[in-house]
């Protein structure tokens, strides 16, 4: 997009391809990062906690689209077309918090990953094998 954008004004043709990198950032979104809020509530949450945490995972993900909305048109009047910049290295962290911070999920119970979390510096949880916030 930062390409397509900063020679624009040199090629106008390109307002077809920059339509359809558009189309590709989204489908790719909803491919990778998207439904991932989904997952961590769903993996990492015991039944009794599971509605909650999928309550709160889906108004972050919800209110992090709305600043999203609220905030892109300021960020490219400042920026230009330098502001997908900004969400490339904003994506880029959160790939790595995910791969270096959450556990593998896979084939794995849910005790297995809170044991995991237990003993993981850093991360506060309460000494018991499931989480219930109506206690």
């Amino acid at each position: 997009m930062t390409i397509t954008d900063s020679i624009l004004h040199l090629v106008p043709d390109l307002r077809s391809l920059q339509v359809l990198v558009v189309f590709f950032l989204i489908s790719a979104y909803e491919v990778g990062p998207g439904p991932i809020s989904w997952f961590i509530g769903a993996e990492l949450f015991d039944q009794q906690s599971r509605p909650i945490a999928m309550a709160f995972t889906s108004m972050l993900n919800w209110g992090g689209k709305f600043l999203l909305a609220l905030l892109f048109p300021p960020l490219l009047k400042v920026c230009g077309a330098y502001v997908y910049l900004l969400f490339t290295a904003m994506a880029t962290l959160a790939f790595s918090y995910t791969l270096l911070r959450l556990p593998e999920t896979r084939g794995r119970t849910f005790d297995d990953i809170a044991a995991e979390f237990r003993g993981a510096e850093g991360i506060p949880l309460h000494n018991k094998t499931s989480f219930n916030t109506f206690t």
